[in-house]
């Protein structure tokens, strides 16, 4: 009898082990299929999107795909629905096609929070309203891989361009110039942080560098 009863509490325990392990690792995603997977929301504010003037080029080429959709205009705020209906334009035209894949290069991780019309000022920023993303000018959103034909890719590109706020450009693996600003910039002289710190590193670089060393992974805990 003892050992029935053990048995079943043992079962028990298991079952119960196991519920809890579902409910509190187990994510589950809610609303738009845009959103991050977070479970609070931060309020930010609306904020304004920078013109890159630093030297950065980063996000302006295409990395994945052949063909691509890059922002021409002023830095504007794109909402996850506009993000989902110029995918949903271009998967119309690339589903038929195999082995041709759509690679979005951004992810809507700002929580944009909205109050009523005619309400009394104060009392916070209101309830979170969608998901958003910044995107700043020289941007690539869109990239088209696979083996399709040119044309079927600008005319998907265009199609989805037209559902989005801003101007857009059709960019090509053959033909990308990367931007910096509103002015295309020469990749040749582009500077290379990690080499001009590398020639006169500072305290922290050189800290970091050692820390690289096999001799040090090897003592430390």
């Amino acid at each position: 009898m003892d050992s029935v009863r053990s048995l079943f509490g043992t079962l028990r325990r298991s079952i119960v082990g196991q519920s809890l392990l579902s409910t509190v690792f187990t994510q589950v995603r809610h609303g738009h299929q845009y959103a991050p997977r977070y479970v609070l929301q931060r309020k930010q504010f609306k904020g304004r999107v920078p013109i890159r003037t630093g030297g950065s080029i980063k996000g302006t080429t295409l990395e994945f795909g052949n063909y691509g959709l890059r922002l021409r205009s002023d830095g504007v705020r794109i909402s996850a629905s506009q993000m989902k209906e110029a995918e949903n334009v271009m998967m119309r035209i690339i589903r038929p096609l195999q082995g041709v894949k759509l690679y979005p290069r951004l992810s809507t991780n700002v929580a944009v929070c909205t109050k009523g019309n005619e309400t009394r000022m104060g009392k916070g920023k209101g309830p979170f309203d969608y998901w958003a993303v910044r995107v700043a000018t020289g941007r690539i959103l869109l990239e088209i891989g696979g083996e399709l034909h040119e044309q079927v890719a600008r005319e998907a590109l265009r199609l989805a361009a037209s559902k989005l706020p801003g101007i857009y450009e059709y960019v090509s693996k053959k033909t990308q110039v990367p931007i910096l600003g509103f002015e295309k910039a020469d990749p040749q002289m582009a500077e290379n942080a990690f080499e001009k710190l590398s020639e006169n590193p500072t305290k922290d670089y050189r800290v970091r560098e050692s820390g690289k060393s096999p001799n040090f992974a090897t003592y430390r805990r």
